[in-house]
């Protein structure tokens, strides 16, 4: 008995030794290469431009805060310059920077992806199905489609602030969350909205202003601009993060400005409380500043049984008047409807506009609204095989927005001249 107790335990303890040894393959922590922001770009004869920005922490600490779009090599973002390799695949590039990079590549602490316009238009299925495979690759990173070349962003981003890639795209989401400009999605949604039938995936959208270091008055834009890269403005940092990039499949198709992807966003029931201005009713070259937020979900009924299917959108908002150009007291509620209503009947026009124009032209639903018929199916099998392209050719839609402006702010009348 005693032999075979020996025996028992000489064999669990030699079965032991086998789970015990998985850091037989670690890696230390001073031997890797943290790559923290990784841009993709077509190029010649079927190969792709990875370019890659890895964390150098001694560079993250101490020094000058960039800024200002001063160019001087103080500002320049924390890390190394961008590197970029070509290879036919993402797994290759990542090879292929180890022979210019002394440590080992890791995309552990990737924060975000950058794809360039021109590989966006032909399609991102490809890349992304790699990636999503990769044990080291996480979904919560944010995707980014950069008009022009991906490195040339890259290389003139001078952040006012922040100096660490990672915290610049942290800070670039919120701001974008604050103002309603720019949607916010992760890779996760964009991959759900990817495989998911009768819907199409947005993307954030980073852009360079090529005039932002111009003098205002020399411009020869006499209108505002919320279109990515275009804004009118001088100095700050050369990029500029508004608009939205939206797809058909994994095909980009066109870019929403900031103001009509803060309609984008109202319509998915998405928007925050934001700042917006609008004409002021009895003074139409004056403007008056609302806070707007939801005060109730979007209630969106489609019906596919007629021909054109017709979308019908009913929106319940409310806002704080922030401000106004002229010397009215809005506090009456005669002028304070004449205000709602004027309000609620833009926000209407804009939204049924861009419904139409996306529906009509491109046949895309970057809108979420036909991923709410799935009840109207029978079956899995039903649902994919309903050609709902053809039917956003002609649809019909009808956006109704009901407004209430709940508060005037800390002071009731108007500031009045002597």
């Amino acid at each position: 008995m005693s032999n075979l107790r020996k025996l028992l335990s000489l064999f669990l303890v030699v079965v032991l030794m086998f789970p015990i040894s998985g850091c037989y393959d670690r890696v230390e922590l001073e031997g890797m290469a943290f790559v923290v922001s990784l841009g993709l770009d077509k190029g010649p004869d079927n190969t792709i431009d990875v370019t890659a920005r890895i964390a150098v922490p001694s560079k993250l600490s101490g020094g000058t805060v960039g800024g200002g779009g001063g160019g001087g090599k103080d500002e320049e973002l924390g890390g190394t310059k961008p590197i970029t390799v070509r290879a036919h695949s993402i797994g290759e590039a990542l090879t292929l920077l180890n022979t210019t990079v002394e440590r080992q590549i890791s995309l552990m602490h990737l924060a975000s992806i950058g794809i360039g316009e021109s590989l966006a238009r032909e399609g991102v299925i490809n890349y992304l199905r790699p990636l999503a495979r990769y044990r080291e690759f996480r979904r919560t990173v944010v995707l980014y489609v950069m008009p022009g070349n991906v490195r040339e962003v890259y290389e003139k981003n001078q952040p006012i602030l922040e100096r660490s890639v990672t915290r610049f795209t942290e800070s670039v989401t919120e701001v974008g969350r604050h103002t309603g400009l720019g949607v916010t999605n992760k890779l996760h949604e964009f991959i759900v909205s990817l495989e998911t039938p009768n819907e199409d995936p947005i993307a954030a959208v980073l852009a360079l202003n090529p005039k932002a270091k111009e003098q205002v008055g020399e411009r020869e834009e006499s209108e505002l601009s919320f279109e990515p890269g275009k804004v009118v403005r001088q100095g700050g940092n050369p990029l500029e993060f508004t608009g939205t990039a939206v797809f058909q499949n994994d095909r980009l198709v066109t870019y929403l400005d900031g103001i009509d992807t803060r309609m984008l966003l109202t319509i998915r029931g998405e928007l925050r409380r934001t700042q917006m201005d609008f004409p002021d009713p009895f003074e139409k070259e004056r403007f008056v500043s609302l806070e707007l937020k939801h005060a109730r979900a979007p209630v969106v009924k489609v019906d596919l049984t007629t021909d054109p299917i017709r979308v019908k959108i009913r929106q319940r908002l409310e806002g704080d008047l922030i401000g106004t150009q002229t010397g009215l007291d809005y506090t009456k509620p005669s002028d304070m409807n004449i205000l709602e209503k004027s309000i609620a009947q833009r926000l209407a026009e804009r939204q049924k506009k861009l419904i139409e124009h996306i529906y009509h032209e491109y046949q895309a639903d970057p809108f979420g609204i036909l991923k709410r018929t799935r009840g109207q199916f029978a079956t899995f099998p039903d649902l994919k095989a309903f050609d709902f392209r053809t039917k956003l050719q002609d649809a019909e839609v009808d956006v109704e927005v009901d407004l209430q402006v709940r508060r005037v702010g800390i002071q009731l009348s108007p500031l009045q001249p002597k």
